[in-house]
């Protein structure tokens, strides 16, 4: 279908589900109605990044990539803040209504602008489709051949890059999901603690968008081992971080090493790909990475029931040490492949 129309629909898709929670009268249909937009907000991840890689250069894919990446950021601090504001004078109801009707306008005006693209892919689809079962039809299936139907061209580099991020992911959710905890844990008093994870929060934005430039100039190998020692260092760091202006110093460079990696990642990942393709091999990586944001809190909350709130963050640093090998076999190809 071609990754604009697919992004327009599932914009679309995401932003009526929200539209539903009108109807929403008891718990399992507001579940259900969730689920749904979770499943059209998924084209999101695979469908942009592909989308972006494809357009822009390889020179230019780091700072197109990490500029993504940023205003999804940008997105998660300015709706949040409206929302709280609109369910005090609506309630949460028309809240998720009136955001939602905003997602569906901007998906419209979003498919009326690309419509002679779509319209231009969609003619181009049944050749396309014809083309590639005729070649089906004239190899065996091997394990490479169905992985080339996924897109991925370099299956090792692949594995690598997905290794990496769901590590990667999952200390990150970790340090989210508990941060507040061990703030809240160190003295931080509650009315402060809104305003300290927005501070980790516009770090991490900066660091997705400043580790994409970065990569333009410097290696994703590099870049990913400063990052992530770096984040290590913060991970131990975090439970004896004293309250006050050296938190406030703190948490901001905290928030940018935990989500700069992930830009550097998906840059990684493009090479990895064929350029028709792109969106399904993004699309296997960021389900692998939706798997550790589900299980990681778990897994972590657990840690920190029999040990305490400390050694969830020194436990999230240590596995991110173990992994920090694999990075010295990553392959910088971004700036080689067109």
């Amino acid at each position: 279908m071609g990754e604009i129309l697919v992004l327009g629909l599932g914009t679309a898709w995401f932003g009526l589900s929200y539209v539903a929670m009108l109807l929403a009268a008891g718990y399992p249909l507001a579940l259900l109605i969730a689920f749904s937009a979770g499943a059209g907000g998924g084209a999101y991840h695979p469908v942009g990044t592909a989308l972006i890689a494809n357009v822009f250069p390889p020179a230019r894919a780091g700072s197109a990539i990490g500029t993504l990446n940023f205003f999804g950021d940008v997105g998660k601090v300015v709706f949040p803040a409206a929302m709280g504001m609109l369910v005090v004078a609506v309630g949460w109801r028309w809240s998720f209504a009136v955001q939602g009707a905003l997602g569906v306008v901007m998906s419209l005006c979003y498919l009326i602008f690309f419509r002679h693209q779509i319209v231009a892919r969609l003619r181009h689809i049944p050749r396309a489709k014809q083309d590639s079962n005729t070649q089906s039809r004239a190899r065996r299936r091997s394990l490479r051949d169905h992985l080339a139907g996924w897109g991925i061209r370099k299956p090792r580099q692949f594995a690598l890059y997905t290794t990496i991020g769901f590590v990667d992911v999952a200390v990150r959710t970790a340090a989210t999901a508990f941060l507040g905890f061990i703030l809240i844990d160190n003295g931080v008093e509650d009315a402060a603690l809104g305003w300290l994870m927005s501070l980790t929060f516009l770090g991490g934005a900066a660091g997705k968008l400043l580790c994409g430039m970065v990569v333009d100039r410097w290696s994703s190998r590099f870049t990913i081992l400063v990052t992530e020692v770096l984040m290590i260092l913060g991970c131990f760091a975090l439970p004896s971080v004293p309250v006050g202006w050296p938190m406030l110093f703190f948490l901001p460079l905290f928030g940018f090493v935990l989500n700069g990696t992930s830009s550097v990642i998906y840059i990684g990942l493009a090479p990895t790909f064929t350029r028709e393709q792109r969106s399904r091999g993004y699309a296997l990586y960021y389900t692998t990475n939706f798997f550790s944001v589900a299980l990681a809190p778990f897994a972590f909350g657990l840690v920190g029931d029999s040990f305490g709130l400390d050694s969830i963050f020194f436990g999230a640093g240590l596995i991110m040490a173990i992994s920090m090998p694999l990075v010295l076999f990553v392959r910088d190809e971004a700036h080689r492949t067109t």
